[in-house]
């Protein structure tokens, strides 16, 4: 049986977005009629009773045009890997909804002929034909489909995902929205990024910018799960510290440490506020992925140039920002936003969302100078090696034409 639940979430989603044609498709193209035998039949009787009724009002409202039925043609003669003969097709429909039996298939059969597939075969009655159907395609130029004007390009990876919602920057509710997306759907939507790797494409075992780290004190900020930790603990880093906003994260980074035989001085807290770490203290402060959460990054940069030795070193990655206004289609890079919009969005992420702004290179550059900084170092490019690994795929194709990774080593003079 089909799960309603899912096809009703498109159908919402796509309202939401002002695309009520593709929001229509979402319910029509697994239903080939709007009898109610035909959703009877359809619909999961296990659904709940505001889906069923959501469902049952829908199709005895709406209206089958050809566009539904070329969709519905399409749908039924192909597998997820597309156009099949119909004798694999029919056999995957088995399979999947439950006519794996010959009283099922006789059960469905004789609903929809009014006779038992037996009666046919030896008695050879008639049974139910439809006329050929033929299709007239006319190409003519439309309006396109508004969109919400709140609504705005979100790039992962190669291309967009879903979409964005522009927010007011405010500190409280970032921090709230962010914190809550680490404690339950962090690691699980979008993983862990620790040492060696930088992020997409870029890894310490190619770029060194740490060196030896021996017998040194170092701090990270976001520190997630604690595997960066653990990455200089066993390079012999004499003392390791932490900051996360997400109380989850650090219990993670926690009981990850010490399986591992390390401990560290561990502390939940936003990056932005004064949380008692020690001043002119550490060799070392870094930051894999972490800093573009930041509501203040000037205000951020100072308190880590605090956190630093005279010559201290600062390095830090996140997403370049180039990356997040491009999207590759069909072999060719496509602009979908500006690269000098910084204004905040939030994303809904599989049950959650998470907030964040699109800072451009030189918001970083100038904010690292204000806070005392130098730059030793810059790598944008993408590590090579790395690529023919996924040769094949979007992103990779993406990165081999513009960077989507960027990694600064700074020195506090």
């Amino acid at each position: 049986m089909v799960h309603i639940n899912g096809k009703i979430g498109g159908y919402k989603y796509y309202e939401e977005l002002g695309y009520t044609l593709l929001a229509k498709i979402c319910m029509t193209h697994f239903c080939p009629s709007n009898s109610i035998n035909d959703i009877e039949e359809i619909i999961n009787k296990s659904c709940r009773d505001n889906e069923y009724k959501f469902a049952y009002d829908f199709f005895n409202k709406v209206k089958l045009n050809d566009y539904d039925k070329l969709i519905q043609l399409c749908d039924a003669l192909a597998l997820p890997s597309g156009f099949t003969l119909i004798e694999k097709r029919l056999i995957d429909v088995a399979i999947r909804y439950g006519y794996d039996s010959q009283a099922a298939f006789s059960r469905v059969f004789s609903r929809f002929h009014g006779i038992a597939p037996s009666l046919v075969r030896n008695e050879e009655r008639a049974i139910k034909t439809f006329p050929r159907l033929t299709f007239k395609l006319i190409l003519m130029e439309g309006n396109g489909m508004k969109k919400n004007p709140n609504h705005r390009t979100n790039i992962i990876g190669a291309g967009e995902v879903g979409y964005a919602i522009s927010v007011d920057m405010d500190k409280n509710n970032i921090h709230k929205t962010n914190s809550s997306f680490w404690d339950t759907k962090g690691n699980e939507v979008i993983g862990t990024t620790a040492l060696p790797k930088y992020g997409a494409f870029v890894s310490e075992e190619k770029c060194h910018l740490f060196g030896d780290v021996a017998g040194k004190k170092l701090l990270e900020i976001c520190c997630g799960t604690g595997h960066s930790l653990k990455y200089h603990g066993d390079r012999e880093a004499s003392e390791l510290w932490g900051i996360d906003i997400s109380e989850k994260q650090i219990e993670k980074a926690r009981k990850y440490l010490s399986l591992n035989g390390f401990s560290a001085k561990l502390i939940c807290s936003p990056m932005e506020e004064d949380c008692g770490i020690p001043v002119d203290y550490f060799d070392y402060v870094y930051s894999v992925y972490g800093v573009g959460w930041t509501t203040d990054l000037e205000g951020t940069f100072c308190r880590i140039a605090s956190y630093l030795k005279k010559d201290g070193v600062f390095i830090f990655s996140w997403s370049h920002p180039i990356h997040k206004c491009v999207a590759i289609e069909n072999d060719l890079l496509s602009f979908k936003k500006s690269y000098f919009d910084e204004s905040w969005y939030s994303v809904p992420l599989e049950g959650g969302a998470i907030s964040l702004s699109d800072r451009k290179l030189s918001t970083y550059v100038n904010a690292l100078a204000k806070a005392g900084f130098v730059i030793d170092e810059m790598i944008e490019e993408s590590d090579d090696e790395i690529i023919q690994l996924y040769k094949d795929n979007d992103f990779a194709k993406k990165a081999k034409m513009l960077p989507v990774t960027f990694v600064i080593k700074a020195r506090k003079l």
